[in-house]
């Protein structure tokens, strides 16, 4: 008998509880919901990413965490933003002195600066560049110098290190409508 007046309130506390869980964000959703979106969204994002199976840095896990986190990019905006991206390899090559093979291809360039590559992206015909050392946080390798470039509805991501720089991401805006938080 001890044990139904002990197992029953807990039961139902458990019920309650579980029935909170459901509906709290059922309703937030609800209250919260705009307009829809009219661009039509791109089924699947993909991404290939490799590191040293002895490294401590978890930069794949980030980079997955930072995509998560961004607005869907279309096929229309990854279409329009293919030029820009070869325009920033382009101001590379011109500034830096950069060899880039090709969009996909990591570029080989001289050692460099943040200062640097902000100039590259602006002579490349960015106006407003985020370019800082890499946080533990961000989508690139530790020591890497991290940039990003609005692109009409999307942005190009990358980063530089140790006399390289990845082919730049073309993904989409953060919630707050930023490219990379500066």
């Amino acid at each position: 008998m001890r044990a139904v007046r002990i197992g029953l309130p807990i039961a139902v506390l458990f019920v309650v509880a579980s029935a909170a869980a459901v509906a709290v964000p059922l309703v937030r959703a609800s209250m919260s919901a705009s307009a829809p979106d009219e661009r039509t969204a791109a089924a699947v994002e993909q991404f290939v990413c490799a590191q040293v199976a002895s490294s401590i840095d978890d930069y794949c896990d980030r980079i997955a965490e930072d995509l998560g986190r961004r607005m869907p990019v279309t096929d229309d905006d990854r279409v329009a933003a293919q030029p820009r991206r070869q325009a920033l390899l382009d101001g590379f090559v011109r500034v830096l002195g950069a060899d880039c093979p090709g969009p996909l291809e990591p570029c080989r360039l001289p050692a460099t600066t943040p200062e640097e590559v902000r100039q590259a992206l602006i002579a490349a015909g960015f106006n407003d560049p985020v370019v800082r050392p890499a946080r533990y946080t961000d989508p690139a390798p530790a020591g890497a110098i991290l940039y990003a470039v609005r692109v009409g509805r999307a942005c190009l991501l990358g980063h530089v290190r140790s006399e390289t720089a990845a082919p730049p991401l073309i993904v989409g805006r953060l919630p707050h409508e930023s490219c990379l938080s500066p």
